[in-house]
């Protein structure tokens, strides 16, 4: 008996913890929750996803330049590009990606990281950092395009140096 108490103790204490356990992950669903509405990332997922589809459109416009196609088939790359659109609409929609958001935050954030994350979004610097955010990445791309236009012409002739080092290898006819 003595052996067996030991084991029940351990038993009990375990299956105690089991609905504090839950009650600590629903704490944090609703926790992320909070911080999804705080970061207003519905709205930067839209914004995410227009940017995506009109990047899209663009290089099929090029490409389609590139092809010189009829006017049927044309119609036929239009219609598969919004195809491809809607797919990417869809399955990166926040309805979609929200389940799978909070699963990670909640697997990754204790309550306590929660509730101090939530402070920072809820504070006046925390919210200026949501709404210029936009403002922020737009530069910081229009900064690294300007980085990389003066990286382009060494990357051109390493592809050079590649294309005629390769010719090099090839059988001789």
């Amino acid at each position: 008996m003595r052996r067996i108490f030991p084991v029940l103790l351990l038993l009990a204490a375990s299956v105690a913890g089991i609905p504090s356990a839950h009650a600590d992950e629903a704490s944090r669903r609703a926790k992320t929750e909070r911080l999804l509405v705080l970061t207003k990332s519905d709205a930067l997922m839209d914004q995410m996803l227009g940017q995506m589809s009109a990047a899209i459109k663009s290089s099929a416009a090029e490409q389609a330049a590139s092809l010189h196609l009829t006017p049927e088939q044309q119609v036929y790359l239009d219609k598969f590009n919004t195809r491809v659109a809607d797919i990417i609409k869809s399955s990166l929609s926040m309805e979609n990606l929200k389940p799978v958001i909070i699963k990670v935050y909640v697997d990754t954030y204790t309550d306590e990281e929660l509730d101090g994350i939530i402070a920072f979004y809820s504070s006046p610097a925390g919210q200026a950092f949501v709404t210029k955010g936009p403002q922020l990445m737009q530069r910081s791309v229009q900064l690294m395009q300007q980085q990389m236009a003066g990286v382009e012409p060494q990357l051109e002739q390493a592809s050079k140096q590649l294309t005629d080092d390769l010719a090099k290898t090839q059988p001789k006819k």
